[in-house]
């Protein structure tokens, strides 16, 4: 709901979910709200719970996301199963892979991405006759692109999966976990490919045979992949009022959301951080009662690795190719909940986090940025253009926001040139990029369309603020970054293709 048209403010998703999760479980309905973050999921269910004034019904709605202990995520799925839980407020942790029972409603808090996971979310009701599907659209650029051109979401076909099946990250694991089960020969080329041959040959616990290469560890390699991450660090999150376990937070989320005086909310209760140990890879929490939350503020570079193509397109050089990203957690803001004003900015000093991936960047000409190209004007502008496009790449690519990363700068030391980057947000990527590149006409195009549809004036959520900004949304030209995509789209090369 759109409150106010000139700021672009709406009506809280996470509200409006809360408030149908508590009125369905009123009615004894069995639902399952998702939501696209474990913060999230915690809020609704602590936002559902406080609208319900029975206890007993209370008890009967629960948290659900990565990150618990699996004896806490194996009792959550057993209460929902036997249909002792009402209500379920989760992550895609549950999306799929997990029997959980017979289930009335499903509600989708923002799109999650992709059509294929919306229906997948969807299709957790109504298994065994008639069932309710919603989705709340959030202040999300594309949910509130979809609710503007309904017909866009209604029409939308599943996508076709991206995966970089070549990329070692993703490769190794199988390769390891398939030879494991049987050795692995020439005759598996048509199967797993040359790559998978070709790693074979370079992993050390796989040890060749006249049979094939075969598993020459110790352990069970499949355990050692983990399911939501690239990376198998995790830290611990421990409660130092009760000693024990809370949960797991993998090693390239804990620098941003289990940092020295975060806010961290775990079964809808919040906890502060009262320290992190980077050594002995664990958070220290306690029980926290205060109104404000946190927010962290990053700093990335990027540096260009290998161009793989280079193209000119809509009047300027397109590139497509491997970028190494640093990334430094520099300080966080504490935000009232109130009215989500700033309280105040602390400094940090945490370990920088490098990884190499895949990435589009691209060198907007002098003439696309006259009269934009003074500070901080400039900035702003391309800051804003590279927001609005990490936000619409979702409608090409089988992916979500959370996946892209990017930066843009007034001048970077190897273009020596205004540059803006978006990038795989998974070590080695996964093809995401690769596809905006093809598609990079009308990925530019829709982007401008959804800007130019926007109703507020200077930029909001639904535009071009990001919620994973690393720079906290500063700064943002919205109406510079319209007209420097309008330019690339009206560009001469633009109109003769």
């Amino acid at each position: 709901e759109l409150l106010d048209e000139e700021l672009g403010m709406r009506a809280s998703a996470l509200g409006d979910a809360s408030r149908l999760l508590a009125e369905l479980a009123r009615r004894g309905l069995r639902t399952i709200c998702f939501a696209k973050s474990r913060k999230a999921a915690e809020l609704i269910h602590r936002f559902a719970v406080d609208r319900l004034d029975d206890p007993a019904l209370r008890a009967r709605l629960a948290p659900y996301r990565a990150g618990y202990t699996p004896q806490q995520r194996r009792e959550i799925e057993r209460r929902l199963v036997e249909g002792d839980l009402l209500g379920v407020s989760a992550t895609d942790a549950l999306e799929l892979g997990i029997d959980i029972g017979l289930l009335d409603c499903a509600i989708s808090v923002g799109f999650p991405g992709t059509m294929a996971s919306l229906r997948q979310q969807w299709g957790r009701a109504g298994r065994r006759g008639h069932g309710l599907a919603v989705l709340v659209a959030s202040e999300d650029a594309l949910d509130q692109y979809f609710m503007r051109q309904p017909e866009t979401l209604i029409d939308r076909r599943v996508e076709a999966a991206i995966l970089d099946h070549a990329n070692p990250r993703v490769l190794d694991g199988h390769v390891r976990a398939a030879a494991f089960e049987a050795p692995i020969d020439d005759a598996d080329r048509a199967t797993l490919g040359d790559e998978a041959l070709d790693r074979a040959a370079e992993l050390p616990e796989l040890k060749h045979t006249p049979r094939g290469w075969v598993w020459a560890g110790r352990d069970y390699p499949a355990a050692r992949i983990p399911l939501r991450s690239t990376s198998p660090d995790s830290f611990t999150v421990v409660d130092v009022e009760s000693g024990s376990l809370l949960g797991l937070v993998e090693r390239e989320r804990a620098y941003s959301t289990v940092h020295d005086g975060a806010v961290y909310l775990h079964m809808g209760e919040p906890y502060l951080v009262e320290a992190l140990d980077v050594d002995g890879r664990r958070a220290l929490v306690a029980p926290f009662s205060g109104d404000w939350y946190t927010q962290a503020k990053k700093e990335t570079m990027t540096e260009i690795a290998e161009p793989l193509r280079v193209q000119r397109r809509l009047g300027m050089e397109v590139t497509f190719g491997r970028v190494v990203v640093t990334e430094q957690v520099v300080g966080y803001q504490r935000k009232s909940i109130r009215d989500q004003s700033t309280i105040d900015l602390v400094r940090l000093e945490l370990p920088i986090t490098e990884f190499e991936t895949e990435a589009v960047w691209y060198l907007p000409e002098p003439e696309h940025l006259e009269e934009l190209d003074r500070e901080p004007r400039l900035l702003g502008t391309l800051h804003a253009a590279e927001h609005a496009m990490i936000a619409i790449l979702p409608l090409w690519a089988m992916c979500d926001r959370w996946d892209i990363g990017g930066l843009s700068t007034n001048i970077h030391p190897q273009t020596g040139r205004p540059t803006i980057f978006v990038y795989d947000g998974h070590s080695g990527g996964v093809g995401i990029n690769e596809r905006g590149f093809e598609v990079f006409e009308g990925w530019v195009e829709d982007t401008a369309r959804m800007l130019a549809g926007c109703p507020c004036e200077h930029g909001c959520p639904s535009c071009v603020q990001s919620p994973k900004c690393g720079n906290l949304n500063e700064p943002l030209d919205k109406q510079g970054a319209l007209t420097f995509l309008r330019r690339l789209v009206d560009s001469p090369s633009a109109r003769s293709s």
